[in-house]
């Protein structure tokens, strides 16, 4: 039996406050006190990511713009502060180049009557009006108070929500520059293609929840599916609806067992991309490979938090000339704090995906001091996870899930990481669950480096006997000892018995204004047959620490970006970490083997200075209804 799944590899505004004279910054090694009263940007370097992609100071969210330039170098766009698009370039996704500079990277923003409330969400043709990448963006702009409510909703989330204001959301376009060597001039803007925007002014329906974030995409079964019938390059205004792809009931789940998460109240983030074993596959006659749609599932989670899953489906052609996807299963992309996850295309077949992480400070209560929002997730590689000999009487095989079944005969951004490192090699090691939590020998120096193992369970491999076991990191002894149930981490645990994988981070920082409440992805390991035998799988995880910003990866089948903020300077240490089995004696134990830890990994941004924080500007009451450039960030 064979198992099908999606995989992955590595490869807000906000407000100042006023500081005040009962600030000190100077003693991490005990508790602090008021942060919330130190000055705007004073906690910049404390918690910020360095081996990521991540705007040089401000709010940022959404990826897009996302392509491979002429040259081989990758473009990446984001959401940046007052509702613009801002950029970098980079040849290896490693190491990174802001657009124009870091003081001022933006490429698009409100300008035009079309966009004047916002310039949002968009992807890129590469070959686009005549011949040139070219952005089809959303932009936002006021509406007369007398069309129906519906239509108001598009932009209900982030800071439209608390406004109210009557808005609509049409795509438009304008002309990137294609590289580095070619003579478009790079400049600060990039120029609109015609006065002809905005290229799709009405909404197809009217009982939409959004409009918005126009994903770009090639598809051989939908092209296939919809009789060839295509744009040319030089007149990207004319589209043809082919109607929704994929109407669902929200909220609901499409597995009861939890692996699917459940379908939220709105889809945002939509994308599309097909891929078998070695990455993407735009063969018709690639049988192995499957379609996937990605979406962001926004109001799935209480408090509004979101997810993005991906749903392998089949397409079909509707007697009308419309074309609908069936779902076969659907999986969350990352079971933390990551969303807006947008796959792209890149040479050598591959899929290379990429999500935005948010900060877990709600209230905003330390955005000021921090003053940035947000970073990328690693960009990771996208490819299908087949698990063959898998033992057909496992039981789940067949329920719904992230997965499908086949009948089969028996039969970068990493490696750069490990190079910049120092790299230790713990010795293999067994536990039984009594031992709680191990450290390494040789300790990280900092808050940047990474950990590779792989657990085996030996003895009983009942779910109630095997012990819980995981790494622990970014810990400290003083912590424990000085303020006893503090244990600053302990990510990321599989706990058999309900098939889960947990960063618990109930005592990841002394600061009460972060949260702490767990992030949780479910994963199961296989029962895989070699001749009469059945053995668990092994679980290989990749933990990779960049300050405030954790992503764990399980098996290349489940993900967890997490973020936590420790507070001690000491809080550095890494280690095994082991807890007694569910039902509290078992006879199962867990070997740890194959461990590295890479201390180091490597400065994303070398053209930047350390410090690239600014003060920010409250940008006060929303503008007249035919304002809206702001100045704050």
């Amino acid at each position: 039996m064979q198992l099908v799944a999606l995989a992955a590899s590595i490869l807000w505004p906000v407000f100042a406050t006023a500081a005040a004279p009962t600030c000190s910054l100077a003693d991490q090694s005990k508790a602090p006190g008021d942060l919330a009263s130190c000055p705007s940007s004073s906690l910049f370097s404390v918690w910020r990511p360095r081996a990521r992609f991540i705007a040089p100071e401000g709010w940022m969210n959404d990826p897009q713009g996302l392509y491979q330039r002429s040259d081989g170098s990758f473009h990446a766009g984001y959401h940046g502060a007052n509702i613009t698009q801002c950029a970098a370039t980079s040849k290896d996704f490693v190491y990174w180049e802001d657009m124009n500079s870091w003081e001022n990277p933006r490429t698009l923003w409100p300008s035009q009557l079309f966009d004047i409330r916002g310039v949002f969400d968009g992807s890129i043709m590469k070959n686009g009006y005549n011949g040139f990448p070219t952005t089809i963006y959303t932009g936002t702009f006021p509406r007369p108070l007398a069309l129906e409510r519906m239509r108001v909703s598009a932009l209900r989330h982030k800071t439209w929500r608390i406004r109210r204001r009557r808005v609509n959301t049409v795509p438009n376009f304008v002309l990137v520059p294609p590289c580095s060597c070619c003579p478009v001039p790079l400049g600060s803007s990039w120029p609109f293609g015609t006065q002809d925007n905005p290229i799709i002014w009405q909404w197809p329906m009217n009982s939409l929840t959004g409009f918005r974030d126009p994903y770009i995409f090639t598809s051989p079964t939908l092209s296939n599916l919809s009789g060839n019938s295509q744009t040319s390059n030089d007149d990207v205004r004319a589209w043809t609806y082919l109607g929704p792809v994929i109407s669902v009931s929200g909220p609901a789940s499409f597995s009861s067992e939890g692996w699917s998460g459940n379908f939220g109240i709105n889809f945002e983030t939509a994308s599309v991309t097909r891929l078998n074993e070695e990455g993407e596959s735009l063969d018709l006659e690639d049988s192995s490979a499957v379609d996937f749609i990605g979406d962001g599932y926004e109001g799935h989670w209480p408090l509004c938090e979101t997810r993005s899953a991906g749903s392998m489906v089949t397409y079909s052609a509707s007697t009308n000339g419309s074309i609908q996807a069936s779902i076969n299963a659907v999986g969350v992309v990352d079971g933390g704090r990551a969303y807006a996850t947008v796959p792209f295309p890149v040479e050598g077949n591959r899929s290379v995906l990429v999500g935005w992480t948010y900060e877990d400070d709600e209230s905003l209560s330390l955005a000021a001091q921090r003053s940035y929002q947000g970073a990328f997730t690693l960009f990771r590689d996208l490819f299908l996870k087949v698990i063959r000999n898998v033992d057909p009487n496992a039981p789940g095989l067949h329920s719904a899930g992230n997965w499908v079944t086949r009948d089969e005969s028996y039969g970068s951004v990493t490696e750069e990481y490990r190079a910049k490192s120092v790299v230790s090699s713990p010795a293999p090691i067994t536990f039984d669950g009594s031992e709680g939590y191990v450290p390494f020998s040789t300790q990280p120096t900092g808050r940047f480096y990474a950990i590779q193992s792989t657990l085996t369970r030996t003895g009983s491999t009942a779910a109630g006997d095997m012990p819980i076991a995981g790494l622990r990191v970014l810990t400290s002894d003083s912590e424990w000892d000085e303020y006893p149930g503090m244990l600053l981490l302990i990510p990321p645990c599989f706990q058999p018995g309900n098939e889960t994988l947990t960063v618990d981070r109930s005592h990841s920082s002394l600061i009460s204004s972060y949260g702490n409440n767990a992030d949780v992805a479910k994963l199961r390991l296989w029962p895989i047959l070699n001749g009469n035998t059945s053995t668990i799988q092994s679980l290989n995880l990749t933990v990779i620490v960049d300050n405030s910003a954790l992503e764990i990866y399980a098996n290349d089948v489940a993900v967890i970006t997490s973020r936590v903020y420790p507070w001690l300077s000491a809080s550095l240490g890494a280690g095994f970490f082991v807890l007694p089995p569910s039902n509290g004696v078992g006879g199962g134990s867990v070997k740890y083997e194959n461990v590295e830890l890479w201390d180091g990994l490597v400065n994303a941004w070398p053209s930047r200075p350390a410090d690239t924080s600014k003060p920010l500007i409250n940008d006060g009451p929303l503008p007249g209804i035919w304002g809206g450039l702001w100045d704050g960030r």
